[in-house]
């Protein structure tokens, strides 16, 4: 079984086309991540593009496809919102078992060994719930055609659906029935095109038909995720402080549009594809015709800038060059490192970080102001034990000391209230090593 994916610019050639991200720079990193995570737990992996896509993603960022085809143009004269379009022609083209994976998807175990045996594969079930009803009432009233398989879903009698984040399986005929019922669906509505809304309109003709169209001929369908969201809410798609335990992230919906989410892939990419990174760096460099953005990065110095920080963190003492993005490098994964330190009843140092500063308020409710690479400020509002903490931290101290230290600023010291400072203490610290605002060594 092989994995596939599919770009399509919608004939747009935009370098800046932010894709639904925060910004256009966060749409190309998914791609550069998303590539190298296939690649790393999978044998083959290849794309189907157009022109434009095989421009920037592999002459430019040189992304490491085993194979690549370039035939989306053939899809051009399709709507640009229609993105769906490009993933279905995709799908049409395969004659042998496969997985396609979504760009803004990332894995960190193999999807084709747990799904190998498998006639269909889907990410996970969606509910249709009102969202899908009211984008729905403003569509079908412009149509003129109908599938069969839909009608049901169209009178109310069915509300389940499928997110395709990954969509696959053994079961090639089906996909070549459904690619062609799917296609139909978009071509005869051709007359309405200019009428509907193309971005809701891939709902519909990519996975609720996919859905009922497997409920009709009574497929067996293997899901990611068995159980279904509630309220198609995807909690913990996008905890990149959790992998690699985590093995499975998609950056669905308004995930893409927060910016510490994106930093976190952002630093994450940097530290482990430093190669990939700086291809975008220059890309973005070029094309803004300014040189804001780094160059040259690559395993080597990554190495030597996180050695540096390690320098400085154990002197406390921090040089400001290239501060932000030693950082960044360093703290990649030290969320899971503090949590073995918890785990395993370990003491550990704890140093507060240059690169914030206190924002005070009229109104008591004081924050402090987070500096980023290449990126807005981010803010964080303080709460007493927030000001405490940080009071506390102003020099290194060991972890025990400050758990020690804070159970005095409790007016109880029965064990339930110690208890409950230091769960509350262990969330501080995980939450501010998200914030970058402390590191940590043992």
């Amino acid at each position: 079984m092989k994995v596939i994916q599919s770009f399509w610019s919608g004939n747009q050639n935009n370098f800046d086309n932010s894709g639904g991200w925060y910004s256009y720079r966060y749409h190309w990193m998914s791609w550069i991540l998303s590539c190298h995570q296939l690649i790393k737990y999978h044998n083959d992996v290849e794309l189907y593009t157009d022109k434009f896509g095989y421009e920037i993603l592999i002459e430019k960022l040189k992304l490491p496809y085993t194979k690549v085809h370039v035939i989306l143009d053939e899809v051009n004269d399709y709507p640009k919102d229609f993105w769906a379009i490009a993933k279905v022609k995709t799908f049409q083209k395969q004659n042998e078992p496969f997985l396609h994976v979504d760009g803004d998807v990332f894995v960190w175990n193999s999807l084709t060994d747990q799904f190998k045996n498998s006639n269909l594969v889907v990410q996970s079930m969606e509910v249709t719930d009102m969202y899908y009803r009211n984008i729905w009432k403003d569509i079908y009233p412009e149509l003129v055609y109908l599938p069969e398989e839909l009608q049901k879903f169209h009178i109310d009698q069915s509300n389940i659906s499928y997110n395709m984040g990954i969509v696959g399986g053994n079961n090639v005929n089906f996909f070549k029935n459904y690619c062609k019922k799917s296609i139909e669906f978009v071509d005869a509505n051709k007359v309405s095109w200019s009428r509907i809304n193309g971005l809701h309109f891939n709902v519909f003709f990519e996975q609720l038909l996919l859905c009922k169209y497997a409920e009709s001929m009574k497929q067996e369908v293997n899901f990611l995720f068995p159980e279904k969201p509630v309220d198609n809410e995807y909690f913990g798609f996008a905890d990149f402080h959790k992998v690699p335990d985590k093995t499975y992230l998609h950056l669905l919906g308004n995930y893409k549009k927060e910016p510490v989410i994106c930093k976190f892939m952002e630093n994450y990419i940097m530290r482990f594809y430093p190669e990939s990174y700086a291809n975008l760096g220059a890309l973005i460099n070029e094309f803004n015709e300014i040189d804001s953005e780094i160059e040259i990065l690559n395993p080597e110095i990554v190495q030597e800038l996180m050695n540096e920080f390690q320098a400085e963190l154990r002197n406390d003492s921090f040089d400001s060059n290239q501060f932000l993005l030693k950082r960044d490098l360093y703290s990649v994964d030290l969320y899971k490192k503090i949590n073995v330190f918890f785990k395993e009843n370990q003491d550990f140092k704890i140093v507060k970080l240059n690169g914030f500063e206190l924002k005070e308020s009229a109104s008591d409710q004081n924050s402090i102001v987070i500096e980023e690479l290449n990126s807005p400020f981010r803010e964080y509002i303080l709460d007493e034990l927030d000001e405490i903490l940080l009071e506390e931290l102003n020099i290194p101290v060991s972890y025990v000391h400050l758990a020690e230290t804070i159970k005095e600023y409790l007016e109880d010291d029965d064990e339930e209230s110690v208890n409950e400072i230091s769960e509350l203490l262990k969330t501080k610290l995980k939450n501010y090593i998200k914030l970058k605002i402390i590191s940590i060594y043992n």
